[in-house]
């Protein structure tokens, strides 16, 4: 669904609880999550990011109104931080919700992926 300029919003869930918003108005891709990213979720997520990467557009996953990641989330934001990087694309995690990095952390994705907590509400 097309909003402001340069903005879509995807739900992905009929709850209503999950919502992926892109926005291209400024430099590159941003694309922020809310809700739980997980199995259920995941897959509405990989399009945005996999446009975003053919596109050649540097690319920001926001995830501070994100309440949870799963194996399955933490597997799509590792895939498109490699193909990001073998095609020379910069590809950030931003704002990460306290819950997200904790998850990061635990999980040692902080160690691979590029995190900018630089504006952690």
């Amino acid at each position: 669904m097309a909003s402001a300029a340069g903005t879509r919003r995807l739900g992905g869930v009929e709850s209503g609880e999950f919502e992926i918003v892109i926005d291209t108005s400024g430099s590159g891709r941003r694309i922020a999550v809310r809700g739980d990213l997980d199995l259920a979720t995941v897959e509405s997520l990989r399009p945005a990011l996999e446009d975003a990467l053919a596109a050649r557009e540097s690319t920001t996953l926001e995830l501070a109104e994100c309440t949870f990641l799963d194996s399955s989330a933490l597997k799509a934001i590792a895939d498109a931080s490699r193909r990001a990087g073998q095609t020379g694309i910069a590809f950030t995690v931003a704002r990460p919700s306290p819950q997200a990095a904790r998850v990061l952390e635990v999980s040692g994705l902080d160690e691979i992926v590029s995190i900018d907590a630089g504006e952690y509400p």
